[in-house]
């Protein structure tokens, strides 16, 4: 059943539609209500949390960590390089500010702040770099000064070019995984590296749901992986002067773009058999009236521009569209969810 997203602007704290009016016009009789054992049979008993559940203080463990059931799985970390798909995100329309930094091929960070914040980027002179688009023909560009400004020329003129309108886009995606949520205040936990993340999501779903009558709490990850941008490294070197303290700097030899899709669950069935229903399918389980999913909510969150803001979204429709469009036929790339990072000293991998 598909319900109307509830949304928080970066000006107002109040619920936007009339179902956000009667939660709080009827708050008073829920806090009445509690749950038999039989329908909370896999909740947590502090996911009563004060605002959709009474009379329990909010006790969840800071220890949770998710234990994922994968579904799909093609993964290859020496391959891909680190993985930064949820460390920058942010939710439109809520107080969680996406902060991506502008990354690109051949840009040089002190190894601190590799993969993490990427500051303090070392601006220094350097040589010419060729850029391969690794699309199904290659696509080959050269920046005759590396800047982030002649990278995103380059990037604008690879995704206009004859060799991308032909580039064939898998429709498998690269990851995809479910786990067993328990309580809503565990959302934070499953985004270790982008808690404000964590905190938003759960914030958006207990506006959201009516945890009346519900079994499981599930959350979910999927991934498509779209084109690598790589490097050759220059025969004389990266810089055309060399650094001080070029032993401790790390550049980016090649980006990964790519789409994602973050989103809970709160079932009227187990989690086991939502599980099922994602191993098998999870579009017959919420299109026929006797699926598993059928009376299941969804909050679904989709990443797919550099802008790295999500769009809200809360039916398992939109969570379809997604999977069978997820770079909306070609119009959208993606944004950086990997990065390969090596050192400027030796060209030897840097492992985080």
């Amino acid at each position: 059943m598909k319900k109307i997203i509830l949304k928080r602007t970066r000006y107002h704290k109040l619920p936007e539609t009339v179902f956000g009016i009667v939660v709080s016009m009827t708050f008073s009789c829920i806090a009445s209500f509690m749950f038999t054992a039989c329908e909370r049979q896999e909740l947590l008993p502090e996911e009563n949390d004060k605002t959709l559940f009474p009379d329990s203080e909010k006790t969840t463990s800071k220890d949770f960590s998710p234990t994922w059931d994968k579904l799909i799985d093609r993964e290859s970390p020496i391959t891909d390089g680190v993985f930064i798909g949820t460390r920058y995100l942010g939710v439109q329309n809520w107080l969680s500010l996406a902060s991506p930094p502008y990354l690109y091929v051949g840009a040089t960070f002190p190894q601190s702040t590799f993969a993490t914040s990427f500051d303090k980027e070392v601006t220094d002179g350097k040589y010419p770099i060729d850029l391969l688009f690794n699309f199904s023909i290659p696509y080959i560009g050269r920046m005759e000064n590396p800047r982030g400004t002649e990278y995103l020329q380059k990037m604008k003129e690879a995704v206009n070019s004859d060799e991308y309108k032909s580039y064939t886009r898998s429709f498998q995606p690269y990851k995809g995984r479910l786990a067993n949520l328990q309580s809503l205040s565990n959302i934070e936990s499953c985004f270790p590296d982008n808690k404000d993340f964590g905190k938003t999501l759960e914030k958006i779903t207990r506006q959201e749901f009516n945890l009346n009558h519900i079994k499981s709490l599930s959350i979910g990850e999927i991934v498509f992986k779209g084109f690598t941008v790589s490097m050759d490294v220059p025969a004389q070197g990266l810089f055309i002067n060399t650094p001080s303290n070029l032993t401790d700097l790390v550049y980016i030899r090649a980006l990964t773009y790519g789409v994602a899709a973050y989103f809970v669950i709160a079932s009227d069935h187990s989690y086991k058999d939502v599980l099922t229903a994602f191993k098998t399918s999870f579009v017959d389980a919420y299109e026929k009236p006797d699926g598993v999913l059928n009376e299941s909510q969804i909050i679904l969150l989709t990443v797919s521009d550099v802008n790295q803001e999500a769009d809200i979204k809360a039916s398992f429709d939109d969570l379809k569209r997604f999977v069978e469009k997820p770079f909306s036929n070609g119009q959208l790339y993606g944004y950086p969810i990997f990065c390969k990072g090596y050192s400027a000293q030796d060209n030897s991998i840097f492992e985080k």
